[in-house]
């Protein structure tokens, strides 16, 4: 029996194009799989880079409660109560503190707004406008003793005491006054490099109320 030419040539054809078009198909599937491998990284780059990433940090302080040191933690934790002591103590200092140093009175002042806020910030902001410090170290120098380190009075309330000596600018003593304060705090762990940078703590003053205590 013989074979038709029809068929033959046809069982050649497939038999020398079937491979080419196999091969085809191939390709074009893995390139279909490399591109959607392609988008899928693209788009995970994308979310990454758009997230905030949150690096806890530990603030040190010594044993009167200063600041010393600040370095990534592996987790985030409560907030020490030194570290409260400490920033308390330090914004007292940078509020009352008036010196003949432009560039110093005013990095104290940025230092000491990054740690008030709610209603303290209006409270303070009516203070300065009635004792300017750029106005009154003119005249003027005040020094800030803290007495003793702030008190818990309630669990979000602290007390602290601290000394006022006004001086001229020759150095000589001309008042010397003690005051008290009460303040609100709140705590707010830095989760930005600029938020770590102006208040690595995270202490935050909420309210503010002070007076001149009496001599005795």
């Amino acid at each position: 029996m013989s074979t038709s030419p029809y068929l033959k040539g046809r069982e050649e054809w497939l038999e020398r194009y079937g491979n080419y078009i196999k091969r085809a198909r191939n390709w074009q599937v893995a390139t279909f799989l490399a591109l959607c491998i392609a988008i899928l990284s693209i788009t995970g780059n994308v979310i990454q880079a758009t997230q905030y990433k949150v690096v806890p940090y530990v603030i040190e302080v010594d044993k009167i409660g200063n600041a010393v040191g600040v370095k990534p933690a592996a987790e985030a934790s409560t907030i020490p109560k030194a570290v409260i002591q400490a920033n308390i103590a330090e914004c007292i200092v940078n509020w009352r503190t008036v010196t003949a140093d432009l560039s110093l009175q005013e990095r104290m002042i940025k230092k000491f707004s990054a740690f008030v806020t709610g209603s303290a910030k209006g409270t303070v902001g009516g203070w300065y406008q009635k004792h300017n410090p750029y106005e009154r170290g003119r005249d003027v120098l005040v020094d800030v003793r803290i007495k003793g380190i702030p008190l818990p009075v309630s669990k979000e309330s602290w007390r602290i005491e601290w000394e006022e000596t006004v001086r001229n600018h020759s150095g000589v003593a001309l008042e010397t006054a003690s005051y008290e304060a009460t303040v609100s705090i709140r705590q707010s762990p830095p989760t930005t490099e600029a938020q770590i940078m102006r208040n690595p703590g995270g202490v935050h003053i909420t309210a503010l109320s002070w007076s001149k205590l009496l001599s005795s």
